[in-house]
Parts: structure tokens; C-alpha cells; sequence
């Protein structure tokens, strides 16, 4: 797919300051698990920070609308592909949802084979969608893909049923992850913890 092409049909991609490397997102307001629990006090998505903030800034909200209706299209999973191999190189990072979650299982299996088709990014895929975790085997993901499944729960457990997971502390003691402690970036706290399969979960700080 040459040229601008492949961004006219995805919608491109985010750049969430914090992470280290390209992102992309949809609304929050689209997640499917996320706008029910945002109704719940208690609960991560209650208090979430891509409902707030410069994610409400209309130009944002446009920007996240289009790539949203791109999944509509059948050559967004190509044009994905071939937007990762324009502006990545070997080795780097890459997020999916800094907002928004999986759309369905369609949508997480053309996850599954845009991290199969670039094999040289590392990709982390944080999501609700328990049930769409019970479609695929944690086998089919390719090495390169970490999928993390969140908890719910301000301080409640790490969810059950798939091997990687993450969960919202409201104690800096009891948090592993820097960035969500001390602020600034994963490459300034040194830290990819989110991105590797040796580490089970991951507990931020409440924010």
C-alpha cells in the first residue's frame, strides 16, 4: 500500500507522551465492557483518564471517531501493516488502546495477524474483553504480542484465565509500575514491563 494510502483507510496512529513509542486509539466511549463499569464507583474505568483531559479535545475525539469507522473497512488490516513498516523501525514499541478496547473477535484476530505481519515491533494490547480472551488460545499470539487483561477493581486481584494481567493500585507502595508513581515516561523510568511475557502483572498507581 504506497504512498499516504494506508493512513487515509486507518485513520493513522496516536502518540501518547508517556509511551515509547506509536499508539493508536479509539474512543472510550466504544468500549464495549468499559462504558458499563465507567457507571460503577469502585472500578478502574470509573475514573478514566480517556474520558478526561486533552482525550475530550474535539480535534482528539474527531481524530479517534475516524480510525473507529475505519475498522469498518477491509483494507484496514493491510494498511495497518503497511503504516507499522512506513514509521517503525526494528525493535521499537508499539500499543494498541491507549483508549478503547477490542471491538470483537474479528477485530482482536486482525490484531493477532498485524503483529504477525511485523514481526520486528513489540506490541501490547491491554483490554476487558474477557470474553473475547476465551476465543483465542494465549499460543496463537506471536511472540511479539502481549496481550494483558485488565482488572476491574480498584485493589482488587489480578484477573483469572489468561496468563498475562494488569491491575489499578490506590497505594504507591504496592504499585510496580514507575511511570504511574513518578511520573514522566517508560523511557525515562527505563521500563517495558508492560510489553514482557516474564512479567505476570502489572500494578499501577490509581490516576
Amino acid at each position: 500500500m504506497r504512498g499516504g494510502l494506508w493512513e487515509k483507510v486507518m485513520g493513522g496512529f496516536s502518540n501518547p507522551g508517556k509511551m515509547p513509542g506509536l499508539a493508536w486509539s479509539i474512543p472510550a466511549s466504544f468500549c464495549r465492557t468499559g462504558s458499563t463499569l465507567a457507571k460503577v464507583e469502585g472500578t478502574v474505568c470509573n475514573h478514566c483518564y480517556a474520558r478526561s483531559g486533552t482525550y475530550r479535545f474535539h480535534q482528539v475525539q474527531a481524530k479517534m471517531h475516524e480510525r473507529y469507522e475505519a475498522l469498518f473497512d477491509p483494507r484496514w488490516t493491510p494498511a495497518f501493516v503497511a503504516g507499522l513498516r512506513v514509521k517503525l523501525q526494528p525493535g521499537e514499541y508499539f500499543r494498541f488502546f491507549d483508549s478503547g478496547d477490542f471491538q470483537g473477535e474479528n477485530h482482536l484476530r486482525n490484531v493477532i495477524r498485524i503483529a504477525g505481519a511485523v514481526r520486528d515491533v513489540l506490541f501490547w494490547a491491554p483490554t476487558r474483553e474477557h470474553s473475547l480472551l476465551k476465543t483465542v488460545k494465549p499460543s496463537e499470539l506471536p511472540e511479539n504480542l502481549l496481550i494483558r487483561l485488565s482488572g476491574n477493581l480498584i485493589d482488587g486481584k489480578p484477573p483469572k484465565g489468561w496468563p498475562w494481567t494488569s491491575t489499578v493500585v490506590s497505594s504507591a507502595e504496592n504499585a510496580t509500575c514507575p511511570t504511574s508513581v513518578e511520573g514522566g515516561s517508560c523511557d525515562e523510568a527505563g521500563c517495558s514491563a508492560c510489553w514482557e511475557r516474564d512479567i505476570r502483572t502489572v500494578r499501577y498507581l490509581r490516576h
